[in-house]
């Protein structure tokens, strides 16, 4: 009697531990378990047990998936990545539909599995991955495939298929929100991170700086520029790094296609300055510029690359005060260019000899520059019945200081002469007045003295 009772409560104490709900709950774990492994033989299983997601089983993502059922043909639920990776609208900046969908409740118009896949989800971490550094650029281009070529030929890219450490990839830069998308208005937020992520690159990080050396001392000089001070005002119009340089195919200024060449410099400030360029082109400056002679000028020579002050800034080369010695002097002073352009070498010194020159050293506001009758973008020769120093026009250049400037005003002349014929005004003032206040002195010393002896 009593071998029944024991084997009687073992066999009710094996009941209940089987149909407790642990008990329930690993039984059906190791069902799915078994039952995903069948399931997943109608998928490519070579490629999950190699993904990122080998040790899930079906269920964990096909959730509406009954594991008994297999072959399981009945209505396959989609894929909700974000159970699990709740944190992916912020790391995925550069597809804002994936936020933009969590924040409405919808499938994304760019899903998940459309860039990571399916059952051959790989990690980034993983070399050779799709999403690796060494195949982002192949991997975005399945998409943005004029991106991908342009940015294959760029400097950043060609930095990157050679392994140069601290060579940007896509995700360098697009994981911040850094495009205007849907043509959608300057955004002043968006260009004030491209700035910024060039800025990450080119000042901060130690790999580009030395890649770049001597030439990162110009980087900065953006922020303080005409540019860089509209944009820090809130200016959403102000250009950028971008607005110039381009986005993916950036290329050195002295390689063929970049934005910034000598070729290309003056339809890249057009984007913004177009009436200007229409200028520049007709005068004698942007008719040498379309000649084989590397030296000739661009609006960087008179500009500056990144350092651009507005001509009201008084810091500024092509300010009022210091234009004629700080920027025409470059090349209209140096004996090199009067033989190659066929320019006088003297103009300069004539100029700072003169009237004009003088008072401009002296710190006169308001006296004439090398711009004041030459212009600034339209430069044009003498000759030239359109110039503004053409004889027939002269008189309306200087009336625009002398309002009673006739013909004959010019007849002098016009910047001066230096040298030994004729020295610097400053050369006699000063003897002059002493001349003068000698003899005034001398003057009142004998006139006193002869009133005192008439006496």
């Amino acid at each position: 009697m009593r071998k029944r009772f024991v084997v009687l409560a073992a066999m009710v104490a094996c009941s209940l531990h089987v149909s407790s709900p642990n008990a329930l709950a690993q039984a059906g774990r190791d069902t799915g378990q078994a039952r995903a492994a069948q399931v997943a033989s109608t998928a490519d299983e070579s490629a999950l047990q190699h993904s990122a997601h080998a040790k899930l089983v079906c269920v964990a993502c096909h959730t509406g998936l009954d594991p008994k059922l297999v072959p399981y043909r009945g209505k396959v639920e989609p894929v909700v990545c974000l159970r699990c990776h709740a944190d992916a609208q912020f790391k995925h900046a550069f597809h804002p539909e994936v936020a933009q969908a969590i924040r409405s409740g919808t499938q994304p118009r760019v899903s998940c599995k459309e860039c990571h896949g399916t059952h051959d989800v790989e990690s980034p971490k993983v070399a050779g991955s799709k999403f690796s550094a060494t195949r982002l650029t192949e991997s975005c281009g399945k998409c943005h495939k004029n991106a991908a070529e342009n940015f294959a030929g760029s400097t950043h890219g060609k930095a990157l298929a050679a392994d140069v450490k601290g060579a940007p990839t896509c995700l360098s830069c697009h994981r911040q929100t850094l495009t205007l998308a849907h043509g959608s208005a300057d955004s002043l937020a968006v260009k004030a991170v491209q700035a910024r992520a060039c800025q990450t690159c080119h000042l901060d990080s130690p790999e580009a700086r030395d890649l770049m050396s001597p030439s990162t001392v110009f980087v900065p000089q953006w922020d303080s520029s005409a540019h860089g001070t509209r944009l820090r005002h809130g200016d959403a119009a102000a250009a950028t790094c971008v607005s110039c340089h381009g986005s993916h195919g950036i290329r050195k200024k002295s390689e063929p296609g970049s934005t910034v060449g000598k070729d290309s410099i003056a339809g890249t400030c057009a984007k913004c300055h177009l009436a200007i360029e229409k200028k520049f082109n007709q005068s004698v400056h942007g008719m040498a510029r379309t000649s084989t002679k590397t030296d000739s000028m661009t609006c960087a020579t008179c500009h500056g690359e990144h350092a651009k002050p507005a001509p009201v800034d008084a810091t500024s080369g092509v300010a009022a005060k210091p234009v004629a010695a700080q920027v025409c002097s470059r090349c209209h002073d140096p004996v090199a260019f009067s033989g190659t352009y066929g320019i006088s070498s003297d103009r300069f010194r004539n100029f700072s000899d003169s009237r004009h020159g003088l008072a401009l050293h002296d710190g006169a506001v308001e006296a004439a520059n090398c711009a004041s009758c030459h212009s600034a973008h339209e430069v044009k020769p003498t000759k030239d019945t359109t110039s503004s120093v053409n004889k027939a026009n002269r008189a309306a250049a200087c009336g625009k200081c002398h309002t009673s400037a006739t013909a004959l005003f010019d007849s002098g002349p016009v910047h001066g002469k230096a040298g030994a014929s004729a020295k610097p005004a400053r050369a006699w003032v000063l003897p002059a007045g002493l001349i003068l206040v000698a003899g005034l002195a001398g003057g009142l010393f004998f006139f006193g003295r002869s009133r005192r002896t008439r006496a």
